[in-house]
Formats: structure tokens, C-alpha cells, sequence
């Protein structure tokens, strides 16, 4: 069998190529450009929020380690004859075992200090000094408002709440905190054998 081939038929049938136009190539590459752009933008804000997140996760995990830890030493004062100094903004107290502890809010810190022991340790900050705030309630849960509270009031106070407000550029976060210092003598007394 053999095959004919003229030089006639190459020109005579059109040229078929597979493959891009210059058109469509500088198309689709704007395309990819553009697309491109967007999930750049859109992968750039979802790490923002991510770090905001994050950061607003520190806030409060500084914050609820102070109020534990408030909550915690508070819970040993055996009688509200303990509370030295009861300030909106400093709670002074003994514990069950002899401690002096003072919890104060300072320009933008909240610290705590064993009395007579060192100085005192920054437990949260920063903290929006006008939101952080200890409250003092008597045994009818009235507020007793006037702090410093005098010593006939001091006598009175059977509930504690410190508010501690984080400040995360943004609202600020909230954390609250409720000791019942006279409940707990359950929790003071020696075990039973």
C-alpha cells in the first residue's frame, strides 16, 4: 500500500493546532491574578482574628488565675473580723493560718501581697482600673457602700465580689468573682476521727 502525499493537500486543508491563544493565556493569568488577591486578603484576616483571638484567650486565662487565686485565699478567712481594710479598690485580710494577704488594683495592674513578705506580684494585667472593683454585702445582701468600710462595717460584710475587668483594646472582659468568708468555717474546722 502506498501513500500518496501532495503538496496540494498540505496548503488546501486548514491547520489545526491544539493549544492557547496569547488572548486567552493573558486572560486566564488575570483571572489567577485577581483570585489570587482575594484569598491572599481573606487568608491575612482569618490570622488577625486568629491573633486577636488569642490574645483576648490570654486576657482571660491571666484573669481567671487571679481570680482563682483571689477566690482561693479569700475563702480561708474564718470570720469577717479578719478583713483589715475593705476599699473598692484594696482588700486587706488574715487568713485561717496567721497571712496577711492584700489584693489592690493599681494604675493598670492587679497585684497581690503577703504582707511583711516581699513586694507585691502583678497577677492581671493590664486592667481597667475604673471596672476593677471589690464589693462588700452584709448578712440582708445590702451592699455596704461606703468604702473604705468602717470597722462596725467591716464586722458586717458575710459576701465579697471582686470585678475584674481585662482590657483587650476592645470592651474588655469581665471576669466576677463571689467569696462567702463565714460559710466556709465548714471548710476550717479539723476533721472528725
Amino acid at each position: 500500500m502506498r501513500v500518496e502525499f501532495k503538496l496540494q493537500d498540505l496548503f488546501s486543508r486548514p491547520i489545526r493546532r491544539s493549544g492557547f491563544t496569547l488572548i486567552e493565556l493573558i486572560i486566564s493569568m488575570s483571572l489567577m491574578v485577581i483570585v489570587s488577591g482575594i484569598l491572599a486578603a481573606i487568608i491575612i484576616s482569618n490570622f488577625r482574628i486568629l491573633e486577636e483571638v488569642s490574645d483576648r484567650k490570654k486576657y482571660v486565662t491571666r484573669g481567671l488565675s487571679a481570680v482563682n487565686l483571689f477566690q482561693r485565699e479569700a475563702g480561708m478567712i474564718t470570720d469577717s473580723t479578719n478583713i483589715v481594710i475593705a476599699d473598692d479598690q484594696q482588700f486587706r485580710f488574715n487568713d485561717k493560718y496567721g497571712n496577711t494577704w492584700d489584693y489592690a488594683v493599681s494604675s493598670s495592674d492587679f497585684t497581690r501581697l503577703e504582707v511583711g513578705i516581699g513586694t507585691a506580684k502583678i497577677l492581671a494585667t493590664p486592667v481597667i482600673n475604673a471596672s476593677t472593683t471589690f464589693q462588700y454585702f452584709g448578712g440582708d445582701n445590702a451592699e455596704l457602700a461606703s468604702t473604705p468600710l468602717s470597722a462596725n462595717d467591716l464586722k458586717l460584710v458575710r459576701l465579697i465580689k471582686l470585678k475584674l475587668t481585662m482590657d483587650d483594646g476592645f470592651d474588655g472582659v469581665s471576669l466576677l468573682s463571689i467569696v462567702y468568708p463565714e460559710n466556709l468555717n465548714i471548710y476550717n474546722k479539723p476533721l472528725e476521727r
